[in-house]
């Protein structure tokens, strides 16, 4: 039994350290040996999570709480790789099933927190993490989750407490450290953003959301966002999106972009199929379901996807990066929406040549810009909140480059921050004009 209990710590040590393969090889040969070992398949539960095989995953959990029902770790590793693969109402019911077996249990309070929240029930959550930080006040989870939760409610003042003594309890926490620089940089605290930021990039080098928002801080203007940024932003804010860029921000970009199409692209419709880029939880294709014979859309983030697909407004959706998805496919489209998306794309370029290559003859191209000027030549510009801005003039010149000319252009209050519009404008191009 010795040389099992050496062969399990061994494989402990280089998991934690990193090395997935070697330390799932162990812990296999002491499973082999120990098949009922409620440990053993927690560990190994956890390494295939880990290595991105949540299916192995969550068997091996599933038969570790089938072993060790009276184990809390039990279920808090079956709700967590399920949260991981997006079966978010199964890890809800994983945790409540755990919450009636441990009422008191900090872990499972916070862990069932954090999900009510992400599901938009941000009272339930409340609740819960306020409990488990009763039970457990120094807990730097559930100081975090409440911060964030706050956050997202609006309440910055009481957030930032939270966040703040969570880092103190916990401070190489890459995700808390974020959490807080994003707060104080909403706070118009850039100089302690940039700092915290700056903390997490030494102790996570490839963190793409932070090393985007350090050089929007900087002044830096890198060509596009990077993936690992929008998929950070739009899975967090899914719960709450329509709700708060509607009602909050005076988001409206998809309802006058339609309106627009309506007024100048008559004999086009209705469009035999249109793409909707970036189509997050499906206000764009609210807009322009009626107006077309097949819609499809495409977003990187899981949780606005599973948003979208529950209004069926589509007859198609994709996870997938912009570029990726219209490199990679030979479907083509009379009608592209792109509605908040460029804010996020920099260089426009590269999206127009590719759109071009989808492009049916007659094709439109609807989409909105926060609004700048033209800086030493370069036609969009990197702002602090970790959004592009563009030239107009620069847009227009891009999209003639690649075949499209202005059908129509209005200036567009886009959305509210800190109280104030951001001036924008909405463009429909088109290859041919149409006069509707």
């Amino acid at each position: 039994m010795s040389q099992l209990q050496h062969l399990f710590a061994e494989a402990v040590h280089l998991h934690q350290r990193g090395l997935l393969h070697e330390a799932e090889e162990r812990y296999r040969q002491v499973h082999a040996l120990l098949p009922d070992n409620g440990n053993v398949l927690a560990n190994l539960a956890i390494v295939c999570r880990d290595l991105g095989r949540l299916q192995e995953a969550e068997a091996f959990a599933r038969q570790g709480l089938a072993m060790a029902p009276d184990n809390p770790g039990a279920h808090l590793n079956l709700g967590a790789i399920l949260e991981a693969g997006g079966k978010l109402a199964e890890a809800l019911a994983t945790y409540r099933q755990a919450t009636t077996l441990f009422p008191d249990h900090p872990k499972i309070l916070n862990n069932l927190g954090k999900l009510h929240h992400q599901q938009g029930d941000s009272r339930t959550a409340r609740e819960l993490l306020h409990k488990a930080l009763r039970l457990f006040p120094e807990y730097p989870a559930a100081l975090n989750n409440l911060g964030v939760l706050e956050s997202d409610r609006g309440d910055l003042a009481a957030a930032e407490p939270l966040l703040e003594q969570s880092v103190a309890l916990d401070p190489d926490n890459v995700n808390t450290l974020y959490n807080l620089a994003t707060l104080c940089n909403a706070r118009h605290k850039e100089a302690k953003a940039a700092e915290l930021l700056e903390r997490v990039l030494r102790l996570a080098p490839q963190h793409q959301a932070a090393g985007h928002m350090l050089a929007a801080l900087r002044g830096a203007t890198p060509p596009h966002a990077p993936r690992g940024y929008v998929e950070e932003v739009f899975d967090r804010y899914a719960p709450r999106f329509d709700e708060h860029l509607k009602k909050k921000l005076g988001y409206t970009a998809p309802e006058a972009l339609a309106e627009m199409v309506r007024r100048h692209c008559t004999a086009l419709l209705p469009f035999a199929a249109t793409l909707d880029l970036g189509c997050g939880t499906g206000l764009s294709g609210a807009a322009f379901r009626p107006l077309s014979a097949h819609l499809s859309g495409v977003d990187l983030s899981q949780h606005m996807l599973h948003r979208a697909r529950e209004k069926r407004l589509y007859d198609h959706l994709q996870q997938d990066d912009l570029l990726h998805f219209l490199g990679n496919g030979e479907e083509r489209y009379a009608a592209f929406v792109a509605a908040d998306v460029l804010v996020y794309v920099g260089d426009p370029e590269p999206l127009l040549r590719l759109i071009a290559q989808r492009a049916d003859n007659n094709a439109v191209i609807a989409c909105s810009i926060e609004r700048c000027p033209q800086q030493d030549g370069v036609g969009y510009v990197l702002r602090p909140s970790g959004r592009y801005a563009h030239d107009p003039a620069s847009l227009a010149a891009c999209a003639a480059r690649h075949g499209f000319a202005v059908l129509a252009r209005e200036d567009h209050d886009i959305r509210k921050e800190d109280g104030n519009w951001l001036a924008g404008d909405l463009f429909l191009f088109s290859r041919v004009r149409v006069d509707g």
